[in-house]
């Protein structure tokens, strides 16, 4: 029974110390966890600050070096030659107070010329013009005839002649064309032209097509309609849309209406200095052939031989 107790005592105080060394066990590893995360943390953050450094140094490094781009840089075509937009010279120059376009000087005061007057160059300078400019004119009529056309259609409205055939120069090439409109469908001012290869309008004679060119400028300059018949298809449209917003009565006024350019109204203006420029030459006027003399005979004749003359001639008749 001694015995026993003893052994019982010496179990419980086996049992006391290894639940005593489990549980110094279980502190050392609870105290050591945290100073593992911390230590975890720790690393990270000075990764962190390793990491920044290092991007710092790399940046600045890299602004003292040229950086080369990795990513493929497309090539222009072959023979063409890119010229940054900043460095190419504009068409429309100021010098003195004076304008020009492509080197031609412009009207003073141009952009406020009015679509409505009379012509100041004359039809023999429009002639001149577009024969210097495309000697190989190709038209439905001689160019005589298509001047005298622009004077009369255009007078009959008020609308500068040679104005007007300055943009009809402008618009076709000095009717050289080679777009969409072709020089047989009389189509003068690209009238429904969109691109594309779509034709526009065509006009049964040379005299519609200027008639349709005069009333499309109607449309876009005045409220009341054109004296005669309307030829032009698109009138009513472009005359509706200029009512909405508001008639132009300036040449100037046709850029950003008429076209889209900004210098359309310069471009017209260009071509009709040039035409202004022109020397026309005068038709070379021939005299007329002198009357034939006839020649008196160096002896009269006598009373006597002139009967003899007379009834003789009676006789024979």
């Amino acid at each position: 029974m001694k015995y026993k107790k003893i052994t019982f005592a010496c179990v419980l105080l086996g049992l006391s110390l290894y639940a005593g060394v489990c549980a110094a066990t279980v502190r050392e590893v609870a105290d050591e966890a945290p100073a593992s995360k911390q230590t975890i943390i720790a690393d990270k953050k000075d990764k962190k600050l390793l990491n920044k450094k290092q991007r710092a140094v790399q940046i600045t490094q890299e602004k003292d070096k040229i950086v080369v781009s990795t990513k493929p840089v497309a090539k222009p075509p072959a023979g063409t030659i890119k010229v940054p937009a900043a460095s190419r010279p504009s068409l429309l120059q100021e010098k003195d107070g004076k304008f020009y376009f492509s080197g031609t000087q412009l009207p003073d005061d141009y952009r406020n010329i009015a679509i409505y007057g009379e012509a100041i160059a004359s039809k023999a300078q429009a002639i001149a013009y577009i024969l210097a400019a495309n000697p190989a004119v190709k038209l439905a009529c001689p160019v005589e005839e298509l001047v005298e056309l622009y004077w009369q259609e255009a007078k009959r409205e008020n609308v500068r002649p040679d104005l007007a055939l300055a943009q009809s120069l402008v618009e076709t090439g000095a009717y050289r064309y080679g777009g969409d409109v072709l020089h047989h469908q009389n189509n003068f001012c690209g009238l429904g032209t969109i691109g594309g290869g779509v034709r526009g309008a065509s006009f049964a004679t040379p005299q519609l097509g200027v008639r349709a060119h005069i009333q499309h400028l109607l449309a876009y300059t005045q409220t009341k309609r054109p004296s005669t018949d309307i030829v032009d298809p698109r009138y009513d449209l472009a005359h509706n849309i200029r009512l909405e917003r508001g008639v132009v009565n300036t040449w100037y006024g046709l850029n950003g209406t008429w076209a889209m350019g900004s210098l359309y109204c310069e471009k017209i203006m260009a071509t009709y200095q040039k035409i202004l420029a022109q020397q026309p030459v005068e038709p070379e006027i021939k005299p007329a052939p002198a009357e034939p003399v006839k020649e008196k005979n160096k002896k009269k004749r006598s009373m006597k031989q002139r009967v003899s003359e007379i009834l003789q001639e009676k006789k024979i008749n």
